[in-house]
C-alpha cells in the first residue's frame, strides 16, 4: 500500500455490546493496529464516509444471527453504502480489503455441506463477498471464532495471534510472513520484560522460530530442485 503503513478499520456490529465477552477481548488485541468502530444508530453519513474512505483494509465484525449480519450492521449497509460513499460508478472504495471476522454461537464443524446447518460460512457470507465484488474491494478470506466462551486459555491465545496477524498482514498470509509476525512480536515482548531469565527465554523461542523457518526454506528449496531435475 505504497510503502506506507496500513490503515485497518474493524467495524463492529453487535445488537449487545456492552454485553458481550467476545468483542472487548477483540478490541484489547487491536490497539495500536486498527481504528475500532463500534456501530451505534443513528449513523452520521459524513463521519461513516470518511472512515471508510481513509482506510485501506475495513473489516467487518460480528456475530452471526440467523444466518447473517445483525440488524444494526445491515441498516448501516443499507444506509452508508450509497452513491454519495461508493460514487457515481461505485469505484470509490475500489481497491480497498474487505474481510470478515464472525463469531459463532455453535461448534464451527456444524457448517459445512452434509453437516448439521448444512451450508459453509463461506457461503452465508456470500452477499458480503458480492458487496466487495461490486465495489472494486478485494474480498478476504473470513476469520471466523467458534463458540468464544467455551475456549481454553490454549485456543484464546492462539485466536489472538490469528486476529492481530487478520488485522495486518496481507492476506491470505503465507507462512513465512507469520513466522516474521511471530519473531517480531516476540522481539518487542523481550524489550517489555525486565528480568534477564525470562528475556533470554523469549530469544532462544525466537531463535527455534528463525531456525525453523531456515530448515522449511531450504527444504521448499530443494524441492525445487527436484522438480526442476525431473523436467530434464
Amino acid at each position: 500500500m505504497g510503502g506506507t503503513a496500513m490503515k485497518t478499520l474493524v467495524v463492529v456490529g453487535h445488537p449487545a455490546l456492552a454485553d458481550s465477552s467476545t468483542q472487548p477481548f477483540l478490541k484489547a488485541l487491536s490497539q495500536d493496529l486498527a481504528l475500532w468502530h463500534p456501530l451505534a444508530a443513528p449513523f452520521d453519513p459524513y463521519n461513516e464516509r470518511q472512515a471508510l474512505w481513509q482506510a485501506d483494509r475495513i473489516i467487518l465484525q460480528f456475530p452471526l444471527y440467523w444466518y447473517s449480519v445483525p440488524a444494526i450492521m445491515k441498516q448501516w449497509l443499507d444506509e452508508i453504502f450509497d452513491d454519495a460513499l461508493l460514487g457515481p460508478d461505485h469505484t470509490h472504495l475500489a481497491g480497498k480489503e474487505l474481510g470478515v471476522v464472525v463469531s459463532l454461537g455453535r461448534p464451527g464443524d456444524e457448517f459445512g455441506a452434509g453437516q448439521k446447518q448444512g451450508f459453509t460460512i463461506d457461503e452465508y457470507l456470500r452477499p458480503l463477498q458480492g458487496l466487495a465484488q461490486a465495489t472494486g474491494m478485494g474480498w478476504l478470506p473470513p476469520l471466523v471464532i467458534s463458540q468464544f466462551a467455551y475456549q481454553t486459555a490454549a485456543q484464546r491465545q492462539g485466536l489472538a495471534v490469528a486476529y492481530q496477524q487478520y488485522l495486518t498482514l496481507p492476506q491470505p498470509s503465507r507462512f513465512a510472513d507469520r513466522v516474521q509476525w511471530l519473531a517480531t512480536r516476540l522481539d518487542q515482548l523481550a524489550q517489555q520484560v525486565p528480568a534477564p531469565e525470562e528475556r533470554q527465554k523469549l530469544g532462544q523461542l525466537r531463535a527455534v522460530l528463525l531456525a525453523q523457518q531456515a530448515e522449511l526454506d531450504d527444504l521448499t528449496a530443494n524441492l525445487r530442485l527436484v522438480r526442476e531435475t525431473e523436467e530434464f
